[in-house]
């Protein structure tokens, strides 16, 4: 249930016909047809505009929502006689009282979202192929054949023309002397 603002016209004095506000009852869940409906919204409009913003697509639904889900209310007319809820009397509604509709919105949001969207992100979840795992990067057996191994470098034993001998210097390093 809903408490908005009097959305009722004013009485014959210009008083507020609901001080309080109006009430407007909500279907507790909605039926199959309803919850198709709502769904089946999503898909018009994508069909209609299929750069549709999530935006867009959640305000479809909300208004959908309405539609379906308002059971009762306690709006009255000019003369004090009851509104029947019906479509038309819906619409006029959202269109001359926005806030009112947006915070009516908000509890059908509230209310039948997990109904309606649940299944179809579950369903969507579901059915996404698995994303893939790229290859491995380790090193494999396959591939180019393996290197070959240098050769192990020699060391001479050609004495050398010139030679130097070390010896420890007075001052802890060395010193060289030719010999």
């Amino acid at each position: 249930m809903a408490t908005i603002e009097c959305a009722c016209p004013p009485t014959p004095a210009g008083d507020v016909r609901h001080p309080d506000g109006d009430l407007v009852t909500l279907r507790e869940r909605l039926d199959f047809r309803s919850s198709l409906t709502a769904r089946n919204a999503i898909v018009v409009l994508k069909s209609e505009d299929a750069d549709a913003s999530p935006g867009e697509i959640l305000a479809a639904l909300t208004e959908t929502y309405l539609l379906v889900g308002i059971e009762s209310w306690t709006l009255v007319d000019a003369r004090g006689k009851p509104v029947p809820v019906s479509k038309a009397a819906i619409r006029v509604l959202m269109e001359e009282h926005q806030e009112s509709a947006m915070a009516i919105g908000d509890e059908a949001d509230g209310l039948y979202n997990e109904a309606v969207i649940g299944p179809l992100v579950r369903k969507a979840s579901s059915s996404s192929p698995p994303t893939p795992i790229g290859a491995s990067t380790s090193a494999t057996g396959g591939g180019s054949p393996p290197r070959k191994r240098s050769r192990p470098s020699s060391t001479s034993t050609t004495p050398m023309a010139a030679t130097e001998r070390m010896s420890a210097s007075p001052a802890g390093g060395s010193s060289s002397s030719r010999s």
